[in-house]
């Protein structure tokens, strides 16, 4: 039934959960795991390479940083992947791995139709109000709408919930 599942492994504490109910998922039906994490293009919060008032400069050094973090973020993002695939495989599961660019609603999509997912297990941020939600959107909303496969959102715990 789910011999290929594409497991998304995000920014976030709620990536373990959503890592673990992947790995129990792939061990019941024997399956081979895609690990995926999206880097999204947005600048790392509070930098900007632009200084200056009204008519802005662009700061070499302010981009030489940028630089510097972009790349520390990229490596971030491979050094955790390539652990979560040891754990994959310490289970005894197939596991690849995936670093994309892009907006990761679309991304995930893309990568699942063109890995021929069977399913998608994914985590959700929960957000502080409904605006931000509509301002920001959902990744997983979007997933959910255009997956070519079957998606499973994994909640964050009921103590991240807000009323």
């Amino acid at each position: 039934m789910y011999q290929k599942i594409l497991i998304t492994i995000a920014d976030s504490d709620e990536s373990e959960l959503v890592l673990a109910a992947g790995l129990t998922l792939a061990e019941k039906f024997e399956s081979q795991v895609l690990l995926l994490h999206v880097i999204n293009p947005s600048l790392p919060s509070g930098f900007s390479p632009l200084v200056g008032g009204m008519f802005p400069i662009v700061n070499d050094l302010a981009i030489e940083q940028y630089a510097k973090e972009w790349k520390e973020y990229e490596s971030n993002g491979i050094e955790r992947l390539q652990a979560c695939a040891q754990q994959a495989r310490s289970r005894g599961i197939e596991a690849e791995v995936s670093q994309n660019f892009g907006d990761a609603g679309r991304i995930i999509c893309e990568v699942a139709k063109s890995w021929s997912a069977d399913s998608i297990v994914m985590g959700r941020r929960d957000r502080q109000s409904i605006l931000s939600e509509i301002l920001v959107g959902s990744t997983s909303n979007y997933v959910l709408h255009h997956a070519p496969c079957s998606t499973i959102v994994i909640q964050p715990p009921a103590s991240s919930q807000h009323p």
